[in-house]
């Protein structure tokens, strides 16, 4: 390959581009003059907020509004607060903690902050400081009071360690029974927690952490895109350009970065050294983290360094590693397996080399989303839009669902992986390393006031009395995860207890509502009645899943609660209950190798056994996340354990017919993501398998540009069909299925 001609050829083509790059016009004389005066009429520009406070204020925009229309304040929203006084935001902090659900006094005084932005970006004048002691000593004295506002942190901080992280890797690929869209999202909530714990980064430098505006309007109204300290675009269209001039600039749009704030192929920095000390070349990894918060106004980039380690449950390198193979976003062509990555080699006298990345994925996510319309179309598809970034909700949930599921008290939030790391790196490092490592500024000792852990490490009783410490005991009760228990799950109401709960009144209320309202003038179109029958619908929908997810956290903060003592009231004489460890009982096989080889490595392995242990795990980690589980799984499961003692002495023939049942899905059948048990599923009834098809493959299909039958003897064919009835009419014509909706066509 002549390299050097590949160069000239991109060299000429930045050079077009610069030279098409023109600069903004010179100003005139006339104009300077001009921007001058109106630069001096300018009192107060409004402030540059970032994205999120933007997404804050305009939220109080929205309760501001609503607390206008309950005082029955005449005039504007823009009237009433530009002629706010003391009075009136007492009484809107009054009306917040009336209506919201406000528990902490910190959320209370953080509404009054955000006031005061909204104030100062709508009259361009901040508030009387004497009227804000005086609204401080309200909320103090009488807010907190009243509403019985909590003190901040009064309910601790989650420390995670080591052995929380452990045990949380292990859980989600040994024993987790979520289904999630794609396996991929597991693999990637294994490299989330390693990279969380490792780094002590805020989530938000992971995964996508900007807060989503209400397209309620707000935001455009607070913000628009009109003059700001000029002419307003209501006055006389005739005026000249030039008294346009300050707005236009103040105005004019920002460039896009290009990217998501979210970890990304270009942050990334994999890489063959050699070892100083060994002489072996192994792979090292450094990851740059640039979008930390606060990033827009004082950028810190930090910079961290990982190594492969000798548990292969933490090797963070291992994840990236097959990420990036499944994606194919290697520069080198010949890196199309772990394999090859791992087994790289220094050439000649240079002592690290680095892997590059393809161009069109340096500024892609890492860690990203999949939908089911991305899923229909196929994830090696690289037209579909499969480069969204992980939203934060979706990390934070999961990892609650888990932890809880895994037997933890309390729900695990990433944040308890940043404090972990800033302990661990307390004492270990300097002062200036650990607050480098966490981006804070050593003027404000952040850690000593939000980040050290409550739960004093130090064994002080045994150092005044001279015995020996118990280090290792107190390492495990200064952190989560002490009070753990592998029974406890995070849905664990049996049912004999559901029939025991009683109907709440308020729901029964509005049912017997509904109910009249059926009876009465509801079939009549067009009426008020049918109007509140669907809102009450909806009502008691919302209350019904309130009060399980309210009974549910109830029943398991009773069973933590009492557990104790009813093990410890348990007679001597009685049997007790022996708790045996689940064995992996997992519906993809390569999960349960991957499980296999994480969970169970043996101890004083060679450096050549390890390293093939290490690729065999990629390699899984690689198949793993072109496959996906659905909620068939659990009916295949107990299909399977019924059906146990039948076994087939050899396998099909043909393990995919063209013919196929009735209660089949003609979709999922070739659906390669998932596995053989599940492509080959039959409903109970071809009713339900109606319903299965419709929900989930009908939409895609109608709105899919190319629709193709993905059944293994139809794809060698690559039959494509005009709508979505031409593909209904041949899978009845061909495969035997007719679909609800189908007119079987000569």
């Amino acid at each position: 390959m002549n390299h050097d001609a590949e160069f000239v050829r991109r060299f000429t083509q930045q050079e077009a581009q610069k030279r098409a790059t023109k600069r903004p016009a010179a100003l005139t004389a006339k104009q300077r003059a001009t921007l001058r005066k109106q630069l001096k009429d300018t009192q107060l520009l409004k402030p540059n907020y970032a994205d999120s406070t933007k997404s804050n204020i305009s939220g109080l925009l929205r309760k501001w509004k609503s607390y206008c229309k309950a005082a029955e304040r005449s005039g504007t929203w823009q009237d009433v607060i530009k002629e706010v006084d003391r009075d009136t935001v007492m009484d809107f902090l009054e009306y917040l903690c009336q209506t919201g659900k406000i528990q902490s006094q910190g959320t209370s005084w953080e509404y009054f902050r955000q006031f005061k932005q909204l104030y100062a970006t709508v009259t361009r004048r901040d508030m009387v400081k004497q009227d804000t002691r005086e609204i401080k000593k309200w909320h103090d004295t009488v807010l907190v009071r009243r509403y019985k506002l909590r003190a901040p942190c009064i309910h601790g901080k989650d420390v995670a360690d080591s052995n929380t992280l452990l045990v949380m890797l292990t859980f989600n690929i040994k024993y987790d029974t979520g289904v999630f869209p794609n396996e991929r999202h597991r693999v990637q909530l294994l490299g989330c927690n390693q990279g969380l714990a490792f780094t002590g980064a805020r989530p938000a430098e992971f995964v996508d952490g900007e807060k989503k505006s209400r397209k309620d309007g707000c935001l455009d109204e607070i913000f628009p895109c009109e003059a700001i300290g000029g002419h307003s675009n209501n006055e006389d269209e005739g005026i000249d350009e030039d008294s346009r001039l300050l707005e236009n600039l103040i105005l004019q749009e920002t460039a896009n970065r290009g990217r998501p704030k979210a970890l990304c192929y270009e942050d990334i920095l994999l890489m063959v050294v050699k070892h100083p000390e060994t002489g072996e070349d192994v792979l090292a990894m450094s990851i740059k983290f640039i979008h930390h918060k606060g990033a827009d106004n004082k950028p810190k980039p930090t910079i961290f360094f990982f190594t492969p380690t000798r548990r292969l449950i933490f090797c963070f390198i291992t994840v990236i590693v097959s990420l990036a193979v499944y994606d194919g976003a290697f520069a080198a062509s010949k890196f199309t397996s772990v394999r090859e990555v791992f087994q790289a080699k220094n050439r000649g006298p240079v002592k690290c080399t680095p892997f590059r990345w393809k161009e069109e994925w340096l500024k892609r996510p890492v860690f990203r989303q999949f939908d089911d319309s991305v899923l229909e179309g196929g994830l090696e598809d690289p037209s579909c839009p499969q480069y969204q970034p992980l939203p934060y909700h979706k990390l934070r949930d999961d990892m609650a669902r888990q932890s809880l599921d895994a037997g933890f008290e309390k729900a695990i939030e990433p944040k308890a992986w940043r404090r972990g790391a800033a302990n661990a790196a307390n004492g270990n490092a300097s002062d200036a390393v650990r607050d480098q490592m966490m981006r804070h500024d050593p003027r404000w000792a952040t850690f000593n006031s939000a980040y050290i852990n409550e739960k004093v490490s130090f064994h002080l009783q045994n150092a005044f009395l001279a015995e020996p410490t118990e280090d290792s005991l107190l390492a495990m009760l200064s952190h989560i995860g002490h009070m753990r228990d592998p029974r406890a799950r995070k849905d664990m109401v049996p049912d004999e207890v559901w029939e025991m709960l009683p109907p709440d009144p308020e729901i029964v209320a509005l049912e017997t509502e509904r109910a009249r309202l059926k009876g009465g003038q509801y079939r009549i179109k067009g009426t008020e009645n049918e109007e509140r029958v669907r809102e009450l619908t909806r009502l008691i929908a919302t209350k019904e899943a309130q009060r399980k997810n309210a009974f549910r956290r109830a029943y398991r903060e009773n069973y933590f609660h009492h557990r104790p003592t009813w093990d410890m009231e348990a007679n001597g004489d009685e049997e007790e209950d022996e708790y045996v460890e689940p064995a992996i009982d997992l519906h993809i096989p390569e999960r349960a190798q991957l499980a296999k080889i994480l969970c169970s490595q043996p101890d004083n392995l060679t450096s050549a056994e390890l390293l093939e242990l290490r690729i065999k795990a990629a390699e899984l980690m690689v198949t793993l996340c072109s496959k996906r589980e659905t909620v068939k799984r659990n009916r295949v499961q107990s299909r399977a354990r019924m059906d146990f003692a039948v076994k087939e002495s050899s396998p099909k023939l043909d393990p995919f017919p063209l013919l196929l049942d009735k209660k089949q899905c003609p979709r999922c059948i070739g659906d390669e993501t998932l596995s053989y048990e599940e492509r080959t599923f039959k409903y109970c009834r071809p009713a339900v398998m109606y319903d299965h098809f419709n929900r989930n493959h009908a939409r895609q299909l109608d709105s899919a540009k190319q629709i193709l039958c993905n059944h293994p003897k139809c794809r060698r064919e690559g039959l494509e069909f005009k709508h979505l009835d031409h593909f209904k009419n041949h899978i009845e014509r061909v495969h035997g299925v007719r679909l609800r909706g189908c007119r079987l066509r000569g």
